[in-house]
């Protein structure tokens, strides 16, 4: 919900400015420490990060490290699957990534954190995915950002109804992971780490 306590290596070289592979360096050089998931990925807080760029003289400029990345917001009820997009994402670099478990808080978040791209469910509480569509295209700001649907239920009527309103992708759940990546790829400009 919301912000994440804890963010990943492509998150803190975000964060940080600097490459996935300088992370991955320090943390190996025992410069900088991490935690680490059963999967064997590391894990930053951001008061870790703000003391190792404070002893080591790194500017740390509020606005410049806001923009430091392609903003993404996964917006889905399911844990599970903000945790796969979470985990496909990492094949990129110079992105930052926000969550939300239903387009009530996302529209929240929209409104004080301008993504580029929305990934989103159709079916949550609170508002669901066509709802939480129609607002982001009728207000200005928000109209050109990108849109993909990823959704188990796509009936014929469902994919006109999200077709009108102007997604960008829409990929039937279970999303395959080499999809979810392609799909990313085309809309964004993110490079590969």
């Amino acid at each position: 919900m919301g912000t994440k306590k804890f963010m990943k290596t492509s998150d803190a070289a975000s964060y940080l400015g600097v490459s996935r592979s300088s992370i991955t360096n320090w943390v190996r050089q025992g410069v900088l420490s991490a935690a680490s998931t059963p999967g064997g990925h590391y894990l930053f807080s951001r008061e870790q990060l703000d003391n190792f760029a404070q002893t080591r003289g790194m500017s740390m400029d509020e606005p410049a490290r806001q923009n430091a990345g392609y903003k993404i917001l996964v917006i889905d009820d399911d844990r599970e699957f903000r945790e796969f997009a979470s985990e496909a994402l990492e094949v990129y670099s110079g992105y930052e990534l926000k969550e939300a478990e239903d387009g009530m808080q996302g529209a929240l978040l929209i409104g004080s954190w301008l993504p580029e791209l929305v990934v989103v469910d159709l079916r949550m509480p609170n508002m669901n995915g066509v709802e939480f569509c129609r607002i982001l295209k009728k207000n200005k700001a928000t109209e050109n950002v990108k849109i993909i649907i990823a959704s188990a239920y796509l009936s014929p009527e469902i994919r006109q109804e999200i077709n009108q309103l102007g997604v960008d992708s829409i990929l039937e759940k279970p999303v395959r992971l080499a999809s979810f990546v392609a799909t990313i790829g085309k809309l964004t400009d993110l490079e590969l780490s």
